[in-house]
């Protein structure tokens, strides 16, 4: 990726009661700025022994946050109790994306044996299992097979290669499927885990035509050496966002060449 992990996070906005008024909050290029406020006539203020306004401590509270206590940070907005309201949930895609990236590099500064490898588990279990059932469901249904039997999440440190290999026939499918924070960061906050059916698992980079986006992605093939029999393969796609949502903007790709060992 030569971009910004900021660059493709949807900006967002949200409105927070302020002093009797509801001002804005938004969140765009990596930050919150204080639609309603000067930030430097407040900071002043405070300076001057003034209480910080509403929106202010919504500012402090969203970069306190990727210093929290993992407990903290998980239940947050209950802990908040009335100061929810300061941890807006349209920042929430963001959120987790900046949670991500940080526990990453608290996970990456303690030679990946800290804690913080086990919450990004957390995180993408609850992230990325429903997505990745999502496109096990829907290739099950095109293949003819019948239930979705198992699946497991192998997570892995962000930089290693990403994929996923399992079996299905008639009857059933199980996978395991290698994802990391990259995922969260990189397609997650696109909310292009699954298009049309396949599960992308990364952003290459620009597409072949304007406003395509390049990705690998899953997608489910026979087994020519045994009938009956389907395994993962990866394809390397464009896809295109569209208001119904993303969509592969070519013909059904053949698979990637295997990697060299």
């Amino acid at each position: 990726m030569t971009d910004r992990w900021y660059q493709h996070v949807p900006a967002a906005t949200a409105v927070v009661p302020c002093e009797g008024q509801q001002h804005r909050l938004t969140w765009r290029w990596g930050k919150v700025k204080l639609e309603d406020h000067d930030l430097g006539a407040e900071r002043a203020m405070l300076v001057l022994g003034g209480e910080p306004a509403p929106c202010l401590r919504a500012l402090r509270l969203w970069g306190d946050q990727f210093g929290m206590a993992p407990e903290q940070f998980t239940q947050m907005h209950r802990w908040l109790g009335a100061d929810a309201v300061l941890a807006p949930k349209e920042f929430e895609v963001q959120r987790q994306v900046g949670i991500a990236l940080s526990w990453e590099r608290s996970w990456k500064h303690w030679a990946y044996l800290d804690k913080h490898g086990k919450l990004i588990e957390r995180q993408l279990r609850d992230l990325a299992l429903p997505v990745v059932r999502a496109h096990l469901t829907a290739e099950k249904q095109r293949f003819g097979s019948r239930t979705v039997r198992r699946v497991e999440l192998r997570p892995v440190p962000a930089g290693r290669p990403l994929g996923m290999h399992g079996q299905m026939d008639s009857v059933s499918v199980s996978a395991t499927v290698t994802l990391s924070s990259d995922w969260i960061v990189h397609v997650w906050s696109r909310g292009m885990g699954v298009v049309e059916g396949a599960l992308v698992l990364d952003v290459v980079g620009p597409g072949a035509t304007q406003g395509a986006t390049q990705v690998r992605a899953v997608r489910w093939r026979p087994n020519e050496r045994q009938p009956g029999v389907a395994q993962p393969v990866i394809v390397t796609v464009d896809v295109v966002q569209t208001d119904a949502g993303w969509r592969l903007a070519g013909p059904n790709p053949e698979p990637d060449p295997e990697p060299k060992s």
